[in-house]
């Protein structure tokens, strides 16, 4: 009769169970090896928004609604510019955060370029197409807003698609939307410099004078002006910083969205 050899049968069990016992705990954490998902960046709001028809409204402060058919905004890092020159009104902002595509920011909303009022907004961004939101405020800063990523903005800003020339040599437009027409120079080293006065409202008989520099990589650019020898000594002699763009309306930059404010009056408007 053959012998077993009990030993062997023995010292091989342990080896077969610490094999099984690995490919076991192999199993149980194959899911904890994958990759985290990688996390969504956030969002960069940088550059010119104009609105579609009729998705833009803001409360008229008596219960009405008022269309901001034309509102159209300019961001650049946290702030943020929205306007509207049909209805004189402009909105200074300041993003205070961004989340992903979630954004929050804080406004000073500007009636014929005074009387500012305040107002909060919430709202989403998706980058390189839109910028919709929500205004928690009274009047004018109660409502909501839809601006789409325009065109314009593979255009990079230059002072020379801006400078006054032969055939362009001067902007001119409405002071504070339907305010008084104001004209100014802008030569080819971004100097702004005051053409006529306006004789009505808030800057009345103002002379503007500063300079508009391209922010690089955008279509924006940095405004920053003085007011000086207006009628209101509230206006007189403060700086005034914001950001223009220019947009197209036929096949050339034909027209000068600009936009400034020092906290407490903003001339702005649409300059052909």
């Amino acid at each position: 009769m053959p012998q077993l050899n009990l030993p062997s049968r023995l010292t091989a069990s342990p080896l077969i169970l610490l094999v099984l016992i690995a490919l076991v705990l192999q199993g149980c954490f194959h899911d904890d090896d994958d990759p985290a998902p990688a996390p969504v960046p956030d969002a960069n709001p940088t550059g010119y928004y104009s609105g579609p028809n009729g998705t833009t409204s803001v409360s008229d402060g008596a219960g009405g609604t008022i269309m901001l058919n034309d509102l159209q905004a300019m961001v650049n890092g946290d702030r943020i510019m929205m306007m509207s020159a049909a209805n004189g009104l402009l909105y200074d902002g300041t993003i205070t955060s961004i989340s992903e595509n979630d954004f929050t920011a804080t406004f000073m909303i500007y009636t014929d370029g005074e009387n500012p009022i305040p107002a909060t907004a919430t709202g989403r961004i998706t980058q390189g197409s839109s910028i919709t939101g929500t205004l928690t405020g009274s009047g004018a800063g109660s409502g909501t807003f839809s601006l789409s990523y325009a065109m314009s903005n593979n255009q990079p800003a230059a002072i020379s698609r801006i400078a006054n020339t032969v055939s362009h040599v001067v902007w001119e437009g409405n002071l504070v939307g339907n305010g008084p027409t104001y004209d100014f120079f802008l030569n080819d080293l971004g100097v702004l410099t005051h053409g006529t006065d306006v004789t009505i409202g808030a800057f009345d008989t103002c002379d503007i004078n500063g300079s508009v520099n391209p922010i690089s990589g955008t279509s924006l650019y940095e405004v920053s002006v003085s007011l000086s020898g207006c009628a209101n000594p509230l206006v007189d002699g403060t700086t005034y910083t914001g950001l223009a763009t220019s947009r197209s309306d036929s096949t050339v930059d034909d027209t000068l969205v600009l936009g400034v404010t020092n906290r407490a009056y903003s001339p702005f408007g649409d300059f052909i």
